[in-house]
């Protein structure tokens, strides 16, 4: 696919007509601590903007964590730390709350933009919404005897 994306492929539309693509990654379906991962942030950081867990509440938009600017900070992070320092190279990453992933899989991926093509798993995060925040509040408001009665 990374080819696909830089160099183009031959696909054919609907109509059977070819036509000159190329791929691009528009969508990776990861629960939070995958998408982490490979967003190369370091725990309680979010994937796609620059907030930290402090910071989630808070009533805006922070600014997106862009592909270039994860790239700038690994840049950095390697010019005073060697990735093969496992140590060093953590401890450097963890100055700018990354992870320690010294080159991740979309670095060379053309337009390929982690706070964008990272997508929610919904069901988790339904889950979660319901039992985290509905349900306790429904529990809280009738007592936990009354559900256990009618459910």
């Amino acid at each position: 696919l990374k080819l696909a994306a830089r160099n183009g492929v031959m696909m054919s539309d609907p109509m059977g007509r070819s036509r000159y693509c190329f791929t691009m990654l528009a969508s990776y379906i990861a629960d939070t601590p995958e998408a982490m991962m490979l967003a190369c942030v370091g725990g309680k950081t979010s994937p796609v903007t620059i907030a930290m867990y402090k910071q989630f509440g808070d009533p805006f938009q922070h600014e997106p964590r862009t592909r270039a600017k994860t790239l700038e900070q690994l840049k950095i992070v390697r010019s005073r730390a060697c990735p093969d320092d496992l140590e060093a190279f953590f401890r450097e990453a963890q100055k700018f709350r990354l992870n320690g992933v010294d080159e991740p899989f979309w670095w060379d991926w053309l337009l390929a933009e982690p706070s964008r093509f990272f997508t929610p798993e919904s069901l988790h995060h339904i889950h979660k919404e319901f039992w985290d925040h509905d349900a306790q509040w429904i529990i809280l408001a009738v007592g936990k005897s009354e559900i256990d009665f009618r459910f």
